[in-house]
């Protein structure tokens, strides 16, 4: 399922071509189911974008036998989950509920059946490795135009290596070295990539490495350990102060504490859980 990747650059390509297409009215005949769904589905264009994404594929990279590649049709269907679970993730069926839709509306596919095929609700686990991935490759490729800084300076490129360096640590943490699965092979590839342009320079002479370091994987385990027990001991804390404060209470009702020394103790309590936070 993570095949498309080998041609993702092409694939982020295409989709920023459908998202700044001008004429998705002429699929809007077709599209008319959408009004059943969230308005953001309607709002987004997904019926009218999903139709021409179709056509931009099989304009752009025909085949002997008039088809689409198979990592076309793996691209169109991790593209339609992308759009419709961003909205609603907790319909199972409504990935193949709106392609039949669009189906029974008219939507034309010339190679229906192997289209068909492939469209599914994509596992959680392997649709959410894939979002990192896509975020990835996506963030990547607005810093880098092969082997080009196309971002600008730091101000503009650290939009994207921050969100880089989030969805590489979500990633590698998954990753241990014996792993060698297709997203592990996908994230290391990456981070050769990165290793291979990172001295790179910018337009203000800095270079990429100065606004991200893309870790091994030891140090995001070692860094996910320690928010893990700073969370726990903030947590176990809070419980002890809650409990404290319960107990206080009482004692204050029973024994009739003037008013102000009880305001001065709630104050207390309030700063010590800030500062824990």
């Amino acid at each position: 399922m993570y095949d498309f990747f080998s041609s993702i650059e092409a694939y982020v390509n295409c989709t920023k071509t459908v998202d700044i297409f001008t004429e998705l009215r002429n699929f809007n005949e077709k599209c008319k189911f959408v009004s059943q769904y969230d308005n953001r589905i309607q709002s987004n264009n997904v019926c009218q974008k999903f139709q021409y994404f179709y056509e931009l594929l099989s304009e752009i990279k025909p085949t002997t036998s008039g088809k689409l590649y198979m990592t076309d049709y793996e691209y169109l269907n991790f593209w339609l989950n992308y759009q419709l679970r961003s909205i609603n993730n907790n319909d199972y069926s409504i990935v193949n509920k709106f392609y039949n839709n669009m189906v029974d509306s008219g939507a034309m596919f010339k190679d229906k059946t192997e289209l068909h095929n492939k469209i599914c609700y994509i596992q959680e686990d392997i649709f959410k490795n894939m979002d990192i991935l896509y975020t990835l490759y996506n963030n990547f490729l607005k810093i880098y135009d092969d082997k080009n800084i196309i971002c600008g300076n730091k101000e503009s490129c650290s939009v994207y290596t921050e969100e880089c360096l989030k969805k590489y640590k979500k990633g590698i943490y998954q990753c241990p070295k014996e792993k060698k699965d297709n997203f592990c092979y996908e994230i290391r590839k990456l981070k050769s990539e990165y290793e291979a342009k990172k001295n790179e320079k910018l337009n203000d002479g800095s270079k990429i490495s100065d606004l991200m370091i893309l870790p091994e994987r030891q140090e995001v385990v070692e860094e996910y350990r320690l928010l893990e027990l700073r969370k726990n001991i903030v947590i176990s804390v809070m419980w002890i102060i809650v409990s404290i404060f319960g107990l206080l209470l009482i004692f204050f009702y029973f024994k009739n504490v003037k008013r102000s020394n009880f305001i001065i103790v709630v104050i207390f309590f309030q700063l010590l859980i800030v500062i824990l936070k």
